[in-house]
């Protein structure tokens, strides 16, 4: 499997590194982001920073399903969301 993760994080896939990994480059192209002056470097890390942030919210998405296969059914007050507890 180690030739495979390693193509993959070749063609710019962020699956097969760890979640402790993924929060640590994160965090320096954030600090390298923050620090740039050249405004076409910026758009480019924004955007991989973008990157980074829709793999973190699938993995936490999944977790998530995982932890809670059956969530519960959205619950409806009597007389609407938008009145007041007020009775």
């Amino acid at each position: 499997m180690g030739i495979f993760d390693s193509i993959t994080r070749g063609l710019g896939s962020l699956r097969p590194v760890s979640d402790a990994e993924l929060e640590d480059e994160r965090e320096a192209l954030r600090q390298r982001y923050v620090s740039s002056g050249d405004v076409n470097e910026s758009s480019k890390l924004y955007d991989e920073l973008h990157r980074y942030d829709k793999e973190m919210t699938r993995r936490a998405s999944e977790a998530y399903a995982r932890e809670n296969p059956n969530p519960p059914e959205p619950r409806h007050r009597e007389h609407g969301w938008y009145l007041p507890n007020d009775d």
